[in-house]
């Protein structure tokens, strides 16, 4: 059986030559296959989990709810629809905070940790760090867990609101950061179908009357919580950098913007102003 014609023919609609080729071989490395002369070489139970895979992609699921897993920061994550497939832009925001605050005994919490990614990703490249991580979703907080005992990394997971944190009930921290939802719902029809239908709305989508709720009760989390220069980081909503920056500097803290690898703003890091 040529199973690249056969991936082809059913994709073709949905993925270009290049994408189709880059699933093909991923399809291949996750079953282990052999390839003879370019042609995958098969046994019959790899064969059939190459066909259903297939069949989940034509159907646009995405290639990492299919596998079961994703890659990020050098490390492999179980995923499944409860939890948010790991971007790269949200590498670059772990890269960042990895390279302000290597060798230090701190304390980092990871607000609405999703499959585990920020907080995992943290504590494996900052081992002497305390590392918190907290989720609303009860399947999300069991996926991140399986991820940390996975990846072989010790993390405080914590069941809790992020719209209704109690500062009384944590301790001070030295990294605050979280990837919030922040796409409106007005933007939803300018999205891809693979992500508006199979992956999880809760982390995505902020009504377009209060888009910015999360980062406005997260940030008087961290009024309360960052230890004396401690750093605030988000990964933010490119089309509203500006406004969650006023947002911030309205409540006293100093604030950068910066642009991931395609010159967007979508990351802030932010302090308390010394007035504060």
């Amino acid at each position: 059986m040529d199973y690249k014609h056969l991936l082809d023919t059913q994709l073709q609609q949905l993925y270009t030559a290049s994408e189709r080729m880059v699933l093909y071989n991923m399809l291949l490395e996750h079953l282990q296959a052999r390839t003879v002369s370019n042609n995958a070489s098969l046994s019959p139970s790899q064969q059939q989990y190459f066909l259903q895979y297939v069949q989940a992609l034509a159907q646009g699921k995405p290639i990492q709810y299919v596998l079961g897993e994703a890659d990020f920061y050098r490390l492999k994550f179980s995923v499944n629809p409860s939890v948010l497939i790991p971007r790269p832009e949200t590498e670059e925001l772990v890269h960042l905070i990895i390279q302000n605050h290597r060798k230090k005994n701190i304390n980092i919490i990871d607000i609405g940790t999703g499959s585990g990614c920020i907080a995992i990703s943290l504590k494996a490249n900052l081992p002497e760090a305390r590392v918190y991580a907290m989720d609303i979703e009860e399947n999300a907080l069991k996926t991140a867990q399986s991820n940390a005992i996975t990846n072989n990394v010790e993390v405080n997971f914590i069941a809790d609101d992020a719209l209704n944190l109690k500062p009384a009930d944590y301790p001070f921290f030295d990294v605050i950061v979280s990837n919030p939802p922040y796409i409106a719902q007005s933007e939803k029809t300018q999205m891809q179908a693979q992500v508006t239908q199979h992956e999880p709305h809760l982390a995505l989508f902020v009504s377009d009357e209060d888009s910015l709720i999360f980062y406005d009760r997260i940030a008087d989390f961290a009024l309360e919580k960052l230890s004396a220069n401690g750093l605030l980081y988000f990964e933010i909503n490119r089309n509203l950098a500006q406004e969650t920056k006023t947002l911030l500097e309205s409540k006293g803290f100093e604030v950068s913007l910066l642009k991931d690898l395609n010159d967007n703003f979508r990351m802030i890091q932010a302090v308390r102003s010394q007035a504060n």
